[in-house]
């Protein structure tokens, strides 16, 4: 269902509703439903959906608190396939490109030379930016042993090509009076072309074959990825086992889903969930403000420096200021 089955008073009612549905984790079956309810409920009492329901913003905060489920969220999760993990490396190529393109304009005019240098090491950057969502979506998929093993090559890949830029020097030419046009559409394809297939790749299903033991490295994985500490991990892991030995049923059959379950577990792990607040919240606010230092050190965008600079700071700050609203501490106050 979409916004196109309601009437046109309350089409963007509902344009708002679904909006806000979105990325919740609500299952495509629930929340088709849901919406057949309200619009049926709003054809019976031949008023707007405004007037009947209030604010569509509110109503999705509530109707998302209430239909979303662990699993739905593990099935959208960066973990959970190659099709998440290619619109997100694509969005992330699309925009670094934009931005990469804007800044030739500015520094060089529409035309550059390409120091074999300065691309290596925007190689190495790139790289290091894509390799943090590999890394991401297998921790996610509770493969944290994989994502280790990732995580030190790419270092050493990116390590490498920064000091193979810096020993060879700037002033060595790929090309010279590349038109920055040419040179942007190059960069630009790439991203696209992943964002354009991973829109045509089906929705990734959860795997339901398991034998035990692939089961419990899973789940004791997925604990781990969730940080929640190793005493506990241990405890949970024992617990279920002298579980599977009472009822002599399969892992999967008794619990479901291993990353659903050990997802579920973190949850309600209050040592777990204040680490997780601290790690994204750290990294978040971070991020942004080394990236402002960066671009006041370099200069990079002339006469926008400063705006672009403080413009990662505020992000940062709004970063800071709507975590600190979610903390763990205080929502249990």
């Amino acid at each position: 269902m979409d916004a196109d089955q309601w009437s046109a008073q309350d089409r963007g009612w509902a344009t708002r509703y679904l909006t806000v549905m979105t990325g919740k984790h609500v299952p495509e079956s629930s929340l088709e439903e849901r919406e057949h309810e309200l619009l049926d409920a709003v054809r019976v009492a031949q008023v707007s959906a405004a007037e009947l329901f209030g604010d569509p913003t509110a109503l999705a905060t509530e109707d998302a608190a209430e239909l979303a489920t662990v699993e739905e969220e593990v099935r959208t999760s960066l973990g959970a396939g190659l099709r998440p993990v290619l619109q997100e490396i694509g969005g992330r190529l699309t925009g670094i490109s934009a931005v990469a393109a804007l800044l030739m304009v500015l520094r060089h005019g529409w035309s550059i030379d390409v120091d074999i240098a300065h691309v290596l090491v925007a190689a190495s950057v790139l790289l290091a930016f894509l390799g943090w969502v590999v890394l991401r979506a297998l921790f996610a998929a509770g493969r944290s042993g994989v994502a280790i093993s990732v995580s030190v090559v790419l270092g050493a890949v990116v390590v490498a090509g920064i000091a193979f830029a810096a020993n060879l020097g700037s002033g060595h030419y790929a090309a010279r009076d590349v038109p920055v046009a040419l040179l942007a559409s190059a960069m630009l394809t790439p991203g696209v072309v992943l964002l354009a297939v991973s829109q045509r790749m089906p929705q990734q299903v959860l795997r339901q074959e398991w034998n035990d033991e692939q089961w419990l490295r899973r789940f004791t994985s997925g604990l781990r990825t969730r940080l929640v500490p190793s005493r506990s991990v241990r405890d949970h892991v024992t617990e279920i086992e002298q579980a599977l030995e009472l009822s002599g049923t399969s892992a999967y059959a008794e619990f479901g889903h291993p990353l659903v379950l050990a997802r579920d577990l973190a949850a309600t792990h209050r040592i777990a969930r204040t680490r997780r607040w601290w790690v994204l919240t750290l990294a978040g606010t971070l991020t942004p403000l080394v990236i402002a230092a960066l671009i006041v050190t370099a200069h990079s965008w002339g006469a926008l420096t400063i705006p672009v600079a403080l413009a990662f700071v505020l992000s940062a700050a709004v970063v800071l200021g709507t975590a600190w609203g979610d903390r763990p501490w205080g929502a249990r106050q």
